[in-house]
């Protein structure tokens, strides 16, 4: 991970993105070198969490001056991840390191999912993601569901992931807030999926556009204020490809 004093970048890129949002548990500095500035920031976090210290970091074999592809990367960091896990696994044999310290099981196995949807691995990711769920320790925690079910969105099971969100969405306005990046991209899945199972349920679709766009436009001066503009254009850039039929 990079120093206090070289450059980073975080989900924001705007100058007035605070201490107190950075803070947020979502957020990780990311190095603004050409090796990860080719990544988006979900990929780099991700895979950045998967390590525990500035150390075990500066110790991975990543060329931070790489201008190689961006799948040469991925799949890099994807062996870098797959190594780790089978490491963690035989130093605490006979047991696993699922047993030994779940949390961090839990960030790597996330960073595998992340990097496995990036370079088209569909089939691994929703498997990898489903083993999460299953094996997930806390069953109040429903974020892997929140996960799955976008991907759900994106493989075309638009009813699976309406079903699948409803409950998340309840469970997000409770812990985060209804405003929070979270819980409003748990609404623009339902919406996207509601849309796309047909004519019939558009105007669910779109009614549930003007709620989304009513909390956003409330959003100034709260504690997410930072993402406002964000999550603004989100919402009308997929109801303009909803409507284009580009998505």
């Amino acid at each position: 991970m990079a120093t206090p004093t070289a450059a980073v970048r975080y989900s924001q890129t705007k100058t007035e993105m605070t201490d107190q949002a950075k803070a947020f548990p979502w957020e990780c500095p990311i190095p603004a070198t050409p090796f990860w500035e080719a990544l988006t920031f979900v990929e780099a976090r991700n895979f950045l969490q998967s390590f525990a210290s500035d150390e075990e970091r500066a110790a991975l074999p990543i060329d931070r001056d790489s201008t190689a592809p961006k799948d040469e990367k991925l799949e890099l960091l994807s062996g870098l991840l797959d190594n780790k896990l089978a490491a963690e696994d035989a130093a605490v044999a006979p047991q696993t390191w699922y047993d030994v310290d779940f949390k961090a099981w839990n960030r790597l196995q996330m960073g595998r999912f992340t990097l496995q949807q990036s370079l088209g691995r569909d089939v691994e990711a929703e498997g990898t993601l489903r083993m999460m769920i299953g094996r997930e320790k806390n069953k109040n925690n429903l974020s892997f569901q929140h996960t799955l079910a976008a991907l759900l969105c994106d493989q075309g099971k638009y009813r699976e992931a309406e079903e699948m969100e409803g409950p998340v969405v309840e469970w997000l306005d409770g812990i985060l807030g209804r405003d929070s990046p979270q819980a409003l991209g748990g609404r623009r899945i339902m919406a996207r999926a509601m849309w796309k199972q047909g004519e019939e349920r558009r105007e669910d679709a779109r009614k549930l556009f003007e709620e989304v766009m009513e909390t956003v436009e409330g959003m100034g001066g709260g504690q997410f204020a930072v993402y406002q503009e964000e999550e603004r254009e989100l919402v009308r850039k997929m109801v303009k490809d909803l409507e284009d039929g580009r998505l």
